[in-house]
């Protein structure tokens, strides 16, 4: 086998493989290039974003969380959009959007700094 053959051979078993691996990166939303970290899901930022809209409210138990978009924005930090319906403390109900800055916190827990209620 000549070299030119055996160069072809080796590049053959090596390029599926390649591109294997750079369609895995590019799935899961991390740009290794770019140096991003951490982990591009987070399921419980809604959830800690629920409960921390939920405990600065005036009345807790006339609370609903309809819907939520969560975004990450750097390594291990996301934002979590919450579409609400509560009562306020006069008695009457609104709707309106609730954002959290989340944090991804050591245990895989997770923080929520600061609120914004509407």
């Amino acid at each position: 086998m000549t070299l030119v053959a055996r160069v072809l051979a080796l590049t053959a078993l090596l390029l599926p493989a390649a591109a294997h691996a750079v369609v895995e990166s590019s799935l899961d939303g991390i740009n290794y290039e770019l140096g991003q970290r951490g982990k591009p899901e987070a399921p419980g930022a809604p959830i800690a974003c629920m409960d921390a809209v939920k405990a600065k409210l005036p009345n807790p138990e006339a609370f609903r969380w309809t819907r939520s978009t969560t975004r990450r924005v750097a390594e291990d930090a996301y934002s979590v959009v919450g579409n609400i319906e509560f009562m306020t403390a006069s008695g009457e109900t609104r709707k309106g959007d609730a954002q959290c800055d989340v944090m991804r916190a050591p245990g895989n827990t997770f923080i929520v700094p600061k609120i914004r209620l509407p």
